[in-house]
């Protein structure tokens, strides 16, 4: 479980991880990270996907962003992605 930032309630905002899929695709590679994203009061899953130095999130239906801004958020899980993929 990785901590991101704290929410509008001072809870902790957290990133936990379900899978890794490191994936070829023509001549190139790509990552999709699954997992939850929540603050204890409510959680909803989140699909990354990582390929050619972008990075793409979708996030599931929740009422995390009325706690905390998700573009926030968004910046803080590309940083977390981008030292996963790097190491």
């Amino acid at each position: 479980m990785i901590y991101l930032t704290n929410d509008a309630l001072d809870q902790g905002v957290y990133f936990e991880l379900r899978k890794r899929e490191p994936l070829r695709r023509g001549g190139g590679s790509e990552e999709r990270f699954y997992g939850l994203l929540g603050n204890g009061v409510t959680e909803l899953p989140v699909t990354i996907r990582s390929w050619r130095d972008r990075i793409e999130m979708a996030f599931g239906r929740g009422e995390l962003f009325n706690f905390v801004e998700e573009r926030t958020i968004r910046r803080m899980l590309g940083e977390v992605v981008r030292e996963m993929v790097l190491h």
